[in-house]
C-alpha cells in the first residue's frame, strides 16, 4: 500500500522531503490541501489502510512559522509516515481533518489550546483543553517559544 503514497508524489500533492529515523520517509505538502491529500488516502488506502497516529505541532519561532507533522500509518505494512506542512505564525489556521479523520479529535484540540493552531471546521475547539484557567485567561500558548508562563 505504500506505493499509493508514492502516486501522490507523482501527483504533486506531497513532496518527498528525506527521512525521519531510518525507514520512516517525510512528506511535505501546502497546507492549504490538506483536505485533499486526506481524502485521497481515503480513497486510495481506504478507512482500513492506515490510521492517524497523531498530529505533532512545533513552533518555529524564527521562521515566523508553525510546524504541524501528520503521523500516519500505512497497513498491512505498518510502515509510519511523516506528512509535514507550515502555518503562519501571526495567522496560525488550517482545516480540519475532523470530519474525514474522526483520530484527528484529540491533537487538533491539543494544539489548538498549547499553540493556538486555529483547526477550521473542528466544533470541538476550545480552550482549556490541558492548558491551566489561568494561562488561558492571560491569552498564553504554552508550547510557544516566546510565552511567559
Amino acid at each position: 500500500m505504500i506505493e499509493k503514497i508514492d502516486e501522490l508524489v507523482n501527483e504533486g500533492l506531497l513532496k518527498e522531503a528525506g527521512i525521519i529515523k531510518p525507514n520512516r520517509k517525510l512528506y511535505e505538502f501546502n497546507h492549504e490541501r490538506i483536505r485533499e491529500i486526506f481524502k485521497q488516502l481515503l480513497e486510495r488506502l481506504g478507512e482500513k489502510g492506515f490510521y492517524l497516529a497523531t498530529i505533532v505541532g512545533t513552533d518555529m519561532l524564527k521562521d515566523k512559522k508553525i510546524r504541524l507533522d501528520y503521523y500516519v500509518v500505512v497497513l498491512p505494512e505498518e510502515i509510519t509516515i511523516v506528512l509535514r506542512t507550515y502555518v503562519d505564525r501571526d495567522n496560525p489556521e488550517i482545516n480540519s481533518i475532523l470530519d474525514l479523520i474522526p483520530a484527528a479529535l484529540a491533537p487538533e484540540c491539543e494544539i489548538y489550546d498549547l499553540l493556538g493552531v486555529v483547526f477550521k471546521g473542528n466544533p470541538a475547539l476550545r480552550r482549556p483543553f490541558f492548558v491551566p484557567e489561568e494561562l488561558v485567561e492571560k491569552g498564553i500558548y504554552p508550547l510557544r517559544k516566546d510565552a511567559r508562563v
